[in-house]
């Protein structure tokens, strides 16, 4: 049975307006899955709908044999944005899922302080958010997600506002401390070679529909310089024409 099973699944607004279409996937444990496609395809919605904080209009979806009807702390989710808590000091900030429902112990503190220390950030943990990086502040955000120990890690597009060099810095971080934990993950980016370096298997959407999907057949761990390996380039390239062919059909025959 796959970790995460989704079935069927289709969306649409009050004002029948169609956001999502009948998609099937499923993800196995432990593997990185990512999901391509122009602004306003249906991402994020479907991103909402796995972390229960959107109910389907049609269909279900299944994380570990469980059907998700609400959010669960099994689940983490990592925004668009860091929203930090600019009163709060980082550890505090790292803490936040655990004191939302129970009060904080030592053994949370320690255990807030190594999931920093995982992302580089432990000497920082008494620091404001105002005081770090925006790349600091991404690694803070991933912490906070991890802190309750998901199975599942759901990131919507957490990088996209950084520089190249502290975007590639940090999907290798992840890729490291996901593969430690064991922790499957679903990652919404507009950047193909991003979506290349990171994943295992990637998805391609369009006007609701998965349209394409891809099997990343490149060995783990991954060094930084497979991104310039032919491998790599072609698999981008592929990709890259897959939704340019999409885009095409779709002004040419709309749905």
């Amino acid at each position: 049975m796959a970790f995460i099973k989704i079935d069927n699944v289709g969306f649409e607004y009050k004002t029948k307006v169609r956001v999502l279409n009948d998609i099937d996937w499923n993800i196995q444990r432990g593997e990185f899955h990512s999901l391509i496609g122009r602004s306003g395809c249906g991402k994020t919605t479907l991103l909402k709908i796995i972390a229960g904080l959107l109910v389907p209009t049609n269909g279900n979806v299944a994380i570990d044999g469980a059907q998700v009807l609400k959010p669960s702390f099994k689940t983490g989710f990592v925004f668009q944005t860091p929203n930090l808590l600019e009163w709060l000091p980082i550890i505090d900030n790292v803490l936040l899922p655990i004191t939302i429902r129970e009060n904080k112990t030592q053994e949370h503190v320690e255990f807030a302080l190594e999931t920093l220390e995982t992302v580089g950030l432990k000497d920082h943990s008494n620091r404001y958010p105002t005081e770090l990086s925006g790349g600091q502040q991404s690694r803070v955000a991933i912490a906070r997600a991890l802190i309750t120990q998901p199975l599942l890690l759901l990131m919507d597009e957490p990088f996209a506002a950084l520089d190249a060099m502290t975007r590639e810095e940090l999907q290798i971080d992840l890729l490291k401390l996901c593969s430690k934990r064991g922790t499957t993950v679903l990652f919404i980016t507009h950047d193909i070679s991003e979506a290349v370096y990171l994943s295992d298997k990637i998805a391609v959407m369009d006007e609701g529909f998965i349209q394409n999907r891809f099997s990343i057949n490149i060995s783990k761990p991954r060094e930084n310089k497979v991104r310039y390996e032919p491998q790599f380039n072609d698999l981008c390239s592929a990709i890259y024409r897959s939704m340019k062919t999409i885009l095409i059909k779709s002004r040419v025959d709309p749905q």
